[in-house]
């Protein structure tokens, strides 16, 4: 189940990179699905850093209000040394 959900987020974080607008929307709304899971930080730190970064308006937006849904951005509580693992 574990490894499933790995590459559900690996898939979402490779179509972040695309040029394709409506891909990268797609994107981002199925790393929505794994905000709240404790494994997810990937996907939050991914998100994170796709609604301060992203050059279209429209994935920012939609990156920005996937958080407020969770209650805010995430914590900047070893988010960055755990993605360093892959």
């Amino acid at each position: 189940m574990v490894s499933e959900m790995q590459d559900k987020i690996k898939n979402a974080i490779r179509k972040l990179s695309s040029k394709r607008i409506m891909e990268r929307k797609q994107a981002v709304k199925e790393l929505t699905e794994f905000l709240k899971h404790k494994d997810g930080y990937l996907a939050r730190l991914s998100l994170h850093y796709v609604s301060e970064h992203d050059p279209s308006f429209t994935v920012r937006n939609i990156a920005r209000q996937a958080f407020y849904r969770i209650g805010g951005p995430p914590k900047a509580t070893g988010g960055w040394e755990r993605a360093y693992h892959f």
